[in-house]
């Protein structure tokens, strides 16, 4: 199932890693899960249903897989879960623009990706110093 598959590319694409260097890889790894297989993402982009078993361990061991990477960073729980979100929506977007043909600029999209990323992880470094 593209569930189980898109959390396993997650999860290997953490290894050994920590923070930013984490982060990037979960990105990196979830825009290139996308390119690999477009028609399996769209079919699985939806909450998984509780219901099935085996989607919801691999819906929630990827929830703590970022969770976890997420740690380094000043943040409250909720913040946390948040955030959580907002890399997801932030890798879906990409990858919905990227496959729609909307960078048609001459610009390499994963140096994009990954400046994007750098900017909202030091938003997250620097979120409650207002």
């Amino acid at each position: 199932m593209s569930v189980q598959q898109l959390s396993r590319a997650l999860t290997t694409a953490t290894a050994d890693r920590t923070g930013d260097d984490a982060i990037q890889a979960i990105a990196a790894a979830y825009i290139g899960f996308v390119r690999e297989h477009p028609g399996l993402y769209e079919a699985s982009f939806h909450a998984p249903d509780r219901e099935e078993p085996q989607l919801a361990a691999a819906s929630t061991a990827t929830l703590e897989l970022l969770l976890h990477s997420l740690q380094p960073y000043p943040l409250t729980e909720a913040d946390a879960l948040h955030a959580v979100r907002g890399l997801r929506s932030l890798c879906h977007g990409f990858a919905s623009i990227e496959a729609q043909g909307g960078f048609g600029m001459n610009f390499d999209p994963d140096e994009s990706l990954r400046l994007t990323v750098s900017a909202f992880l030091h938003g997250l470094r620097h979120l409650h110093q207002d």
